[in-house]
């Protein structure tokens, strides 16, 4: 009976011990920084388009579907366009007939300077095959350049990949009418890709084009990354009073077009933010937190909004004021 009242003696001292320990604390205090902006926006390629038809048509087939990955050159769609095909075959005939007729002009030409050496035609007549030879070269040019022209349009005919991508939509189907003008399929190359973003005309004035920009991966809380560059364009759109911002974002980013995204953007001025140590954040199913230390030591669970990271610390957007106290162990704090 005594060794168990002595065990139990020994672990309430111990109990009184631990819970009047001081936790250790951080006080919080305004950090003074550059001016930023965190602007919203839409992931998009580079290099995008849709292509369409230079000749009308019936489409014959469709050779790619939404989300497939093509190569450049790669045979797309194919159009039903016979009269392209027949023009061609024409202009080459008329080529053909233009170049006997070359050919004769220069044999007759020959001829008249073999008589004319021998005094057998006039000077009139010399001048006669000269000119014909000439007309002859100048058809023979035309009639040339007609029947190329007519062989580039028969080769519309297949709508090829202009560069390496992914396709992402096929907007016709087989039997459908294929005219200039009108969009067949959207391709994007994957490689570059940029934050389009807009921001209000009164934070544009005070963007600072030399400073660095930065995406924010993931929920707040996450770690910065720097875009390769970014600008913004020197024009306000009438309608929402707001200027567009193009980030370019680092090769091998993983984004994808049309996806949503953040950029930090950097803005003159100093402004002062609170910061605390990451340590010191205690996540509880959905709720972000630190344990607040008032004046008698007791710790108090309290919900913040956080920003990026930074080292070793985050940024507090909102829930914590400069001066308070924080438990740097949230475990040891939510015992006590």
């Amino acid at each position: 009976m005594q060794h168990r009242l002595l065990i139990g003696l020994i672990g309430l001292a111990t109990a009184l011990r631990a819970f009047t320990a001081p936790l250790e604390t951080y006080s919080i205090g305004a950090t003074g920084q550059e001016g930023s902006y965190t602007a919203t926006g839409t992931v998009e390629a580079v290099r995008q388009g849709t292509l369409g038809a230079q000749v009308s048509g019936r489409v014959l087939e469709v050779l790619v579907r939404s989300g497939e990955s093509v190569k450049a050159g790669q045979a797309l769609i194919r159009i039903d366009a016979d009269d392209a095909a027949q023009a061609a075959a024409a202009g080459a005939a008329t080529a053909s007939g233009a170049a006997a007729r070359l050919a004769a002009a220069k044999a007759d030409y020959e001829r008249a300077l073999r008589l004319r050496a021998q005094d057998y035609i006039s000077v009139a007549a010399m001048q006669r095959s000269e000119a014909a030879l000439h007309s002859a070269e100048a058809d023979a040019q035309a009639t040339g350049a007609a029947a190329s022209a007519a062989r580039t349009r028969a080769g519309w005919r297949t709508v090829t990949a202009p560069y390496d991508g992914n396709v992402t939509d096929v907007m016709v189907a087989v039997g459908d009418l294929a005219t200039p003008g009108r969009p067949l399929i959207a391709i994007y190359a994957p490689g570059a890709v940029r934050v389009i973003a807009q921001i209000p005309e009164s934070i544009a004035g005070r963007l600072q084009a030399s400073k660095p920009a930065f995406l924010l991966n993931g929920e707040p809380g996450a770690s910065l990354q720097h875009v390769t560059s970014w600008s913004a364009v020197n024009a306000v759109d009438p309608a929402t009073h707001s200027v567009e911002v193009r980030a370019e974002l680092p090769a091998g980013t993983h984004v994808q077009p049309g996806q949503f995204a953040r950029v930090r953007l950097p803005l003159k001025g100093s402004a002062a933010e609170l910061r605390v140590p990451t340590r010191a954040i205690v996540t509880r199913s959905e709720v972000t937190a630190v344990y607040v230390v008032d004046g008698n030591g007791s710790a108090h669970l309290r919900q913040v909004r956080l920003g990026p990271v930074v080292g070793d610390e985050v940024t507090v957007l909102s829930g914590l004021q400069g001066g308070e106290k924080i438990a740097l162990d949230p475990v040891t704090a939510g015992r006590n």
